[in-house]
């Protein structure tokens, strides 16, 4: 295991740069997957939530059992660095595959989605998996590496973020003007850059994570020791419901949020300067509040950021119906509160797993970390069907022709989408504030005591046992 000392100040760029080029070849589907759907592709909403809704709970089942596999893995290229390449891969053939739109009837075409989306999902656990255990190995006991790789992660998303929303929508629509898929095309472009920044990380980090013959024999818990393990941990607990309620609030916002400029203001040509504008105050919000959350500690950064998200939302369902600008500089505020929990990053579950391995001896970490993809999965599970409602309850509509393409889509109660849309998110993010405030009891001073008694005993163990 690599101690924390060595690692080279230049590290956490790797991390940003591979999450920039991750957030563009997650991007297309991010933001336009529920518009191309039902307005391009001519899918029903109500077919979209059953096909994705059984897509996601096969992409569930891969984040439960990618943390233990990845953990247990020893390949020839790394424990971890072997799952990098082939899930990115996998990734971006899935996002592809999503915006083919083949000639087909919509039933074809929902499978054929379903399947992109499995394929783009399901390896995405392994591979935030694997980075993430990289992550741990190289960083040792160390939190201020692990805060130096956290906020690094959550600027490159966020400077990605500015790139994105400036460049996509404009080059989608110049595509289709000119007659062609423009989902598709960028999508492919932009999957490719994700690839690329993955190589990178994938080349450099080699002497960091190396091939040891010797793993098997250091030995290690069982599949069944690891969970059981796990979900005895209160603090894993808190961190998954907390997460479930803020990922499935992340995903339905996302869904709904190009109806808003549709078919609320009626104004598209708003919604990529609305990206820009959140994504530049995100990563303002990165950079400055990185310092402050190391000195205000991991648990206060969670609950000043959802405190601020639950006050924006709330705000965003009584006002945004009024001006697209009012939403505009409410969405940005809540970027900025999102960005805070975003530079804490994975460390509050990396800090529950040293709780975990300094009281129970069972090293627990890798897993522990996957385990931030399972509220990930829920979310969008959950959020299918209420993405549904609330689009049925806003009175969304389709007409189709007698041969069932689609002639247009509309809205009868834009005013009631806009309530919905902020005061849901609202009370979910009251929910977390109220979670991590009385329910999260590690603070950084423990962990750091935890991790570095880990740390000490992990180095002896592999010693003992002949590993490096």
């Amino acid at each position: 295991m690599t101690e924390a000392k060595e690692m080279p100040k230049s590290f956490p760029w790797l991390y940003f740069f591979m999450n920039f080029g991750q957030m563009f070849g997650l991007a297309v589907a991010m933001s336009f997957l529920m518009i191309f759907l039902t307005n391009v592709a001519g899918i029903t909403p109500a077919i979209v939530a059953t096909i994705l809704t059984i897509s996601r709970a096969v992409d569930f089942v891969a984040s439960i059992v990618a943390g233990p596999m990845v953990q247990k893995s020893n390949f020839k290229m790394g424990q971890f660095r072997s799952w990098i390449m082939p899930c990115v891969i996998a990734v971006q053939v899935g996002v592809w595959l999503m915006f083919l739109n083949p000639n087909v009837s919509p039933g074809v075409k929902a499978v054929v989605v379903g399947v992109g989306y499995i394929l783009q999902n399901a390896p995405m656990n392994f591979l935030v998996t694997a980075t993430n255990g990289l992550m741990a190995k190289v960083c040792g006991p160390s939190m201020e590496n692990r805060m130096a790789i956290s906020a690094k992660v959550m600027q490159g998303m966020n400077a990605a973020n500015i790139c994105v929303s400036m460049m996509t929508l404009p080059l989608i629509n110049y595509l289709v003007g000119l007659g062609s898929n423009g989902y598709f095309i960028v999508s492919v472009a932009y999957g490719l850059l994700m690839i690329a920044s993955s190589f990178i990380v994938f080349l450099k980090t080699k002497e960091y994570d190396e091939y040891d013959p010797n793993f098997k024999t250091a030995g290690g818990p069982s599949v069944g020791q690891i969970y059981g393990d796990l979900l005895k941990n209160p603090m894993v607990w808190v961190l998954l419901f907390a997460n479930v309620l803020s990922m499935t609030s992340m995903m339905t916002i996302g869904g709904l949020g190009m109806y808003y400029f549709m078919y609320s203001v009626k104004n598209m040509n708003m919604q990529p300067i609305s990206m820009t504008i959140m994504s530049v105050v995100s990563l303002v919000a990165a950079v400055i509040m990185a310092p402050v959350s190391q000195k205000i500690g991991k648990k206060n950064s969670a609950i000043l950021s959802t405190a601020i998200s639950a006050g924006v939302q709330l705000l965003i369902g009584l006002f945004a119906d009024k001006s697209v600008w009012i939403y505009i500089v409410l969405s940005a505020a809540n970027g900025f509160g999102a960005a805070i929990l975003g530079v804490v990053g994975v460390n509050l579950w990396l800090d529950a797993a040293e709780y975990q391995l300094f009281q129970t001896g069972v090293d627990t970490r890798p897993t522990a970390m996957s385990m931030a993809n399972i509220p990930m999965k829920l979310g969008m599970v959950i959020s299918g069907p209420i993405t549904a409602m609330i689009l049925n309850a806003s009175g969304f509509f389709q007409d189709f022709a007698p041969d069932g393409s689609l002639l247009g889509a509309d809205m009868t109660n834009p005013t009631m989408f806009v309530r919905i849309f902020g005061f849901f998110p609202a009370a979910f993010s009251l929910a977390i504030c109220l979670i991590y405030l009385f329910g999260y009891k590690i603070t950084d001073e423990k962990a750091a005591e935890y991790a570095a008694a880990n740390q000490k005993a992990m180095m002896e163990k592999m010693a003992a046992s002949g590993g490096n």
